[in-house]
Order: C-alpha cells, then structure tokens, then sequence
C-alpha cells in the first residue's frame, strides 16, 4: 500500500524503482523439514489429548450441573447413587488428569542447531516434560492427601449417624470436581491461551 501511495506521488517512471524485486521461494534444509514434521506430529498428538481431556471435562460438568439422586428416597437408596455418581465422576476424572499429564510428558522437538542446554530465564530454567510431570505428580499426591482429610473431616462430624456415607459421598464428589475446575484453570484445557 505504501509503495502504491509512493507511485502515485512521485509518478509512473519512478513506480519501477520504488518496487523490490521479488524475493526468491525459500528452500528448507532436510533438518529443518523433518523439524516442521515433528511439530505438526506433536500438535496432532496434543489434540488428540486435549480433545480427551474436554470430553471428560465436559462430561463431568453437564453431569455437575444435573441433580444428583433426584429419585433416591431412602438412604440407602441416597447411598448407593452417590456411590455411583462417584464411579462416574472419578472415571472423568481420571480420563482427565492422565490425558493432561501426557500433555505435560510430552516433548517439544527440538529446533535444528538449537543449544543442548535449557534455556534459563529470570525466573529460572525453562520446564521440561520431566519438570512438569514431577511438579503435576507432586501436586496430585498433595491434593489427593488433602480431599481424603478433608471427607475424613466430614466422616467425623456425622459419625454415628446413618446420613454419615451420604455427606461422605457429597464430600467426595465436591472434592473431585473442585480439582477439575482448578485443573482446568492452572493448565488451560478447555480453553488454551
């Protein structure tokens, strides 16, 4: 647009030299090709996990939104839904977590002549598929040692009566489905940046 503007103020004779030759296709060096197939294979094994991860997600979150039990009159009725819900649920859950965790295991190919070593930064060494599997493991094991104190806490306070297996269940299904939601914002899965 520039250069068409230019043209048309200096006049036509001066329009040739205004304009750059065109430049030559470039031509990629075999690293370079077999560089582009492993990112274009890594994206389509990343889809291919995220795409997991949203179906369990999402799956866990219309069955969230559903009432849970609508049906279920007697507590032992009560019991052996919310039983059921959490089979549901954890199998959501566990679809999730282990198709984001191989999202986190997964390397990034490494561009032809880049450096061996990790690129440090201001806040320290770039993340690898082992730093942030360790760190997700990490985490995993923490919140899981946190959601059974916490429905521990709850199985203490109704012990002795018969509502006890209901609020543990309850218990167990916030629990699961609060770490989706927290998962799913620390990591983006359902929306990437």
């Amino acid at each position: 647009m520039r250069t068409k503007i230019l043209c048309l103020s200096l006049g036509i004779s001066t329009c040739a030299l205004a304009q750059a030759a065109p430049r030559p296709p470039k031509v990629l060096t075999p690293d370079q090709i077999a560089y582009q197939q492993a990112l274009t294979d890594t994206r389509a094994k990343l889809d291919k996990l995220r795409a997991a991860a949203v179906t369990a997600y999402n799956a866990e979150l219309a069955r969230e939104k559903a009432p849970e039990c609508p049906s279920a009159v007697t507590t032992y009725d009560i019991n052996m839904c919310l039983s059921h819900e959490n089979d549901l649920t954890d199998a959501n859950y566990k679809a999730y977590t282990t198709a984001l965790r191989a999202m986190l295991a997964m390397p990034v190919p490494k561009m032809p002549a880049a450096p061996d070593t990790p690129y440090v930064g201001p806040s320290g060494p770039e993340a690898t598929p082992a730093t942030n599997t360790a760190a997700f493991d990490a985490a995993e094991a923490a919140w899981q040692t946190y959601a059974k104190a916490e429905c521990g806490a709850v199985d203490t306070y109704w012990r002795g009566g018969t509502i006890v297996n209901s609020m543990v269940g309850e218990c167990d299904l916030r629990q699961s489905r609060a770490r989706l939601h927290e998962l799913d914002t620390v990591y983006n899965v359902t929306h990437p940046l």
